[in-house]
């Protein structure tokens, strides 16, 4: 195959992944919770404001000032946001042939290529307004890097080396867990085979260490503060095998959390359900044994390449296990250049050759019909949890400025892009102040988290709140105007449990200790405030939409 072929391939391969990444990517939902952080934090003034919110935030800044440059020159558009992840997605595409290029040849490049443009965990994350698609992007220069630098020791393959790791230390918050094993494995396997001095060492280690020197007021402030956007979900050793699977098969299982009964993907309505078999199973099994054909190799640059992915993931594993993060796709995304490009390499070396021919017909066939033909294709996924459904489910209900509105687990500046809140009388029940809603003289916000289902047992196992039916009763009811509203917006993902249900939990020692408090407590909210309401109102009834439902009562 000729040279000019080859790139003619290419273009055609990166033209492909990118209509597939504008296909559907105007979500109608609107932004959701972390998409909306991105944005919120972009949209602040720069020399005050957005400082502040970024200082404030449990990331590194990076994506934050790209996002605030990207919105400066296109705009604050859904859209137009969405669009700032498909350019990073697209550069990965061609980063993904160029390292595939240098570890074997064209064709592993155009097949490693291929494997991200078609990847549906990369689809998904190049119409997210979130910082995925950049530090994959950033991961693929440092895999391609990491091989020019054990074939050539330049001055330049160094320089962007390890810039590709700054970059990636600016990006995410557990991203240092991967560049110091990606620095650890090279550089020990340079110094024993006596390729690089100990001077040159640490020389390349001072300069990452400089270059995030400015970083340390970020990382102080996110050891030191109490965050607890981890609370949803425990570790279990399937969470492992969706992270591999939601890399090459096309079907997201892993982007907020796994199903908590496997059987649920092969059984649907009491019938064998081949759908995750076909779409799932195999794709992951033929990319196994794509990548154990590759170590079988015994290619010393692609063990390397293997066990910087491998201790990486380790880390990230025992992280989980401990609880200091949910063990989902997104957040091991730095290794998912090792995993696609040991995945192209494992298959150009499949031997005899129509096995070979086979694998990848199959591998690349399953994953092309579903992504053009499966309605739950990830380019066609919504945002059931998107912030604009609120916005439109109160229009529909006709709330004005003399209805009261109560936001459950989100503060009401959450949905000001899509909804003039200043209008609306709003009070809000969220993660940080729900204390007060349920207690006379609370403890901290730390000390409600570690010891919430203790101190709120009692009311959990009776169903009742005085503090909140005194203050739905006689403060909020009875200052309301005849035939004005009260509605109740509530996320259903995290207040699903009802009265009897949160009973029967406190009643069982092991299922009340891993049911997350904040579930219990806002679907504890929940139904307190529908029994006043019932009590003191007259229903009108209920609305859902994605994720979201609302209630609305009238005072007559």
């Amino acid at each position: 195959m000729s040279v000019k072929r080859i790139y003619f391939n290419l273009f055609l391969i990166v033209l492909f992944g990118l209509l597939i990444r504008l296909t559907g990517i105007d979500k109608p939902e609107g932004l959701w919770n972390d998409e909306y952080i991105s944005w919120y934090i972009s949209s602040k003034p720069l020399f005050s404001d957005f400082i502040n919110a970024v200082y404030n935030n449990c990331h590194m800044p990076l994506y934050y000032i790209y996002l605030k440059v990207w919105t400066f020159v296109f705009g604050d558009a859904d859209l137009y946001l969405r669009i700032s992840s498909v350019f990073s997605g697209i550069l990965c595409i061609i980063t993904a042939f160029f390292a595939g290029k240098e570890l074997k040849d064209y064709k592993t490049g155009l097949l490693c290529s291929f494997l991200t443009s078609i990847s549906g965990f990369m689809i998904y994350f190049s119409q997210e307004v979130r910082f995925y698609g950049l530090l994959t992007l950033f991961s693929f220069l440092s895999l391609l890097f990491f091989i020019k630098l054990l074939k050539n020791r330049s001055l330049f393959n160094y320089g962007c080396f390890l810039l590709s790791n700054i970059l990636i230390l600016l990006t995410h918050t557990i991203g240092f867990v991967f560049v110091f094993f990606n620095i650890i494995v090279l550089f020990t396997y340079l110094k024993k085979e006596k390729q690089i001095t100990n001077q040159s060492v640490i020389v390349c280690c001072s300069v990452i260490l400089l270059s995030v020197l400015p970083l340390l007021p970020f990382m102080y402030k996110i050891m030191t503060s109490s965050y607890i956007s981890q609370f949803w979900s425990d570790f279990s050793v399937k969470k492992l095998f969706f992270v591999f699977s939601d890399y090459i098969s096309p079907i997201q299982i892993n982007i907020i959390n796994t199903p908590s009964n496997l059987k649920d993907l092969f059984i649907k309505e009491g019938k064998l359900h081949f759908g995750y078999l076909i779409f799932g199973i195999i794709p992951i099994f033929i990319t196994f044994v794509s990548i154990l054909t590759a170590l079988l190799k015994k290619n010393i640059q692609v063990f390397l390449i293997f066990l910087s992915a491998f201790l990486t993931l380790s880390v990230t594993t025992i992280a989980s296990l401990t609880g200091k993060i949910v063990l989902i796709t997104k957040y091991t995304c730095e290794i998912y250049p090792a995993f696609v490009l040991l995945t192209a390499y494992g298959l150009y070396s499949i031997k005899p050759e129509f096995a070979r021919k086979a694998m990848i017909s199959v591998l690349l066939g399953l994953s092309l019909f579903y992504i053009l033909f499966i309605p739950y294709a990830p380019q066609k996924l919504g945002r059931k949890e998107g912030h604009k459904i609120v916005a439109e489910l109160i229009r529909e209900e006709n709330l004005t400025t003399n209805d009261e509105i109560i936001f459950l687990y989100y503060n009401k500046n959450r949905f000001e892009k899509y909804l003039h809140t200043e209008n609306l009388k709003i009070d809000s029940v969220t993660k940080y102040n729900f204390q007060y809603k349920l207690l006379k003289n609370p403890e901290n916000h730390i000390e409600i988290i570690q010891d919430g289902k203790k101190i709120l047992y009692d009311d959990f196992k009776n169903g009742n709140s005085d503090i909140l039916s005194s203050y739905m009763e006689t403060v909020l009811f009875k200052n309301m105007k005849k035939n004005t509203k009260f509605a109740v917006v509530s996320l259903k993902t995290v207040s699903f449990l009802s009265e009897e249900k949160i009973k029967k939990l406190t009643e069982k020692e092991d299922a009340y200790r891993k049911m997350p408090l904040l579930f219990l407590v806002f679907s504890h909210i929940k139904n307190i405030i529908q029994k006043e309401a019932d009590k003191n109102l007259k229903f009108v009834g209920k609305k859902e939409k994605g994720q979201w439902e609302i209630y609305v009562w009238e005072k007559i």
